[in-house]
């Protein structure tokens, strides 16, 4: 009798832990395919991508990724890039967003990289005016002009102005990305990004005057107001003798602007009075130089 009743008990109980297995096997399952479509697949760069290439199906790759962890504007077919030009450099595994991809028909290289309402602009650099070189793409400088606005050669009116500020690199050379070991980069030529009122600014300061660059640290956003700087103000306290080469002409030119250009005569007759005019300046002999 106990036998049989230890044996039903044994089968209840090996009931039991069936059941509490199936249970716990159909929660697992629930689980895993609750994880499996909790993922978004997405479009990434299967390796380093330079700003200004057009995208190809191999540069791509998908990858999944949680709801709540996706950035906005993001891709899902790696079709709906193919072709497309890529305007900021990106790393391997990166997903793409729309913020990274031209607008179609805007070419590739260059010109996609400048935004709307902007302009590029070259111009000349040495080592000196190029900051020894580390004026690279992705830095920002200000552009100093050096020249004489008054109509003269007098050395103490050259003065310097601060002519753009804070304005961003976009190529040095030919170069649209920086040496990956912070080395500088020597150039002949760099192209600015600039506003259409500032590429007018550069294209007549490079023809008449010296253009300096003055690079900034990226994080430094102000741009103080500085007042032109003349080349006098310098050697404040310094008096500087008179150059007769220059002083005479000019004061002789002076003497002649002050001068009367003729010498009015009143001449009366009788009843009756005229002016005449004479030269102001005669020569020995009476007659008119």
């Amino acid at each position: 009798m106990k036998r049989k009743r230890l044996l039903g008990i044994a089968v209840v109980a090996l009931a039991l832990a069936g059941i509490a297995t199936l249970a716990a096997l159909r929660l697992a399952r629930r689980q895993g395919a609750a994880a499996t479509v909790a993922v978004v697949p997405v479009v990434a760069a299967a390796g380093p991508l330079a700003p200004g290439a057009r995208l190809q199906a191999t540069d791509l790759e998908m990858v999944d990724l949680p709801p709540g962890a996706l950035p906005q504007h993001v891709f899902h077919r790696v079709a709906d890039l193919t072709g497309r030009v890529i305007t900021a450099q990106a790393v391997a595994h990166q997903v793409i967003v729309g913020e990274m991809i031209a607008a179609p028909g805007s070419g590739v290289g260059l010109p996609p990289l400048i935004p709307a309402g902007m302009r590029a602009v070259s111009v000349k650099v040495n080592d000196v005016v190029s900051v020894a070189g580390f004026a690279v793409p992705g830095t920002h400088v200000d552009v100093l002009l050096t020249g004489n606005p008054a109509e003269n050669s007098d050395p103490r009116q050259v003065t310097t102005i601060t002519l753009l500020s804070n304005v961003q690199v976009l190529t040095a050379g030919q170069q649209l990305l920086q040496n990956p070991n912070g080395k500088p980069q020597t150039v002949t030529v760099i192209t600015l990004l600039v506003s259409p009122e500032g590429a007018e600014k550069l294209a007549l300061a490079d023809g008449y005057g010296h253009i300096q660059l003055s690079l900034r640290n990226p994080l430094d956003g102000k741009s103080p107001a500085t007042a032109p700087l003349l080349n006098g103000t310098l050697y404040r306290g310094v008096s500087t003798p008179a150059n007769p080469r220059t002083t005479a002409p000019r004061r002789a030119a002076l003497a002649r602007e002050a001068a009367p250009q003729a010498w009015p005569v009143v001449l009366i007759e009788g009843g009756t009075q005229q002016t005449l005019k004479f030269p102001a300046a005669m020569d020995a002999g009476g007659d008119p130089r």
